[in-house]
């Protein structure tokens, strides 16, 4: 009987498994997987009782096993997610790295790239955003790719429709920076008056955030995030294949980009 059991509690433990994004990520329709199906038994309801009388005491005594089994099916459905998001962006590479109308920070010319899902309301993009401020101060050779996807509402709507219209100045980067300090959603008096503050003309501002292209700047970068498969930000891709989901520190995107750099180098060793 209890190898019985035991056998039922791997099942049980694993259907507690779904799918959860990385952490440190602001999610948007995370799915849950599905209620298990009915097994067949061929026990009696007596002994399906014991059974399940078995499980519930070990589970009981060892809440671990159901911890365990589930935080190995999220590492697995993450691990396979990561995967899709993979495979997509080397299918829609033109569209990710290419694209002139994409804000672009640290070093246009740099060697390695490092493409960034933002919303400006998550707040682990305000966290992450600082980290990028540390990258940038130390690494003088990483071009950063600014995909900004308000995934957050109206409010994200407006506010990146303003950053995108702060680029057509040549303000991108200051304005980013005043909005990413800011640590609750901004109204447009609010966005106006930091655009202001770091010497946007607010009235072509006004203008611009009502352009057509701006719209499918906006359009865009959602569809393509939708084709990756990303729901959550922020969201990065280093070296133009590595997907990482969620927030990192400074010093681990450092490491990550090195690796990339550095396997990108063998690789081309290895072609000629």
């Amino acid at each position: 009987m209890k190898k019985v059991s035991l056998s039922l509690l791997s099942v049980v433990s694993m259907g507690f498994a779904s799918f959860a994004f990385a952490e440190g990520t602001s999610q948007v329709n995370v799915p849950v997987a599905p209620a298990a199906a009915p097994v067949s038994s061929n026990f009696t309801a007596a002994q399906s009782q014991e059974i399940e009388k078995i499980i519930a005491n070990y589970l009981t005594k060892h809440p671990e096993v159901v911890m365990n089994a589930f935080q190995a099916g999220m590492a697995q459905q993450q691990k396979e997610a990561v995967a899709k998001m993979e495979k997509a962006v080397a299918e829609n590479k033109d569209k990710i790295f290419n694209n002139p109308a994409t804000p672009i920070g640290g070093n246009p010319k740099g060697a390695t790239s490092l493409v960034v899902f933002l919303d400006p309301n998550c707040g682990y993009c305000k966290k992450f955003h600082k980290e990028l401020e540390t990258l940038v101060s130390t690494d003088k050779d990483v071009k950063i790719i600014y995909k900004d996807i308000p995934i957050m509402g109206p409010a994200s709507v407006m506010t990146v429709k303003a950053m995108l219209a702060a680029k057509e100045q040549g303000k991108y980067d200051q304005f980013q920076k005043v909005v990413f300090s800011s640590d609750k959603p901004l109204t447009k008096k609010q966005l106006l008056k930091l655009a202001s503050s770091v010497d946007i003309d607010t009235k072509k501002l006004e203008a611009d955030m009502k352009t057509k292209e701006i719209q499918a700047l906006v359009d865009q970068d959602l569809e393509l995030a939708k084709v990756i498969g990303i729901n959550g930000t922020p969201t990065l891709i280093i070296g133009e294949k590595k997907v990482v989901p969620g927030y990192v520190s400074a010093e681990e995107l450092k490491k990550m980009l090195q690796e990339s750099t550095a396997s990108s180098k063998q690789a081309s060793e290895k072609a000629s």
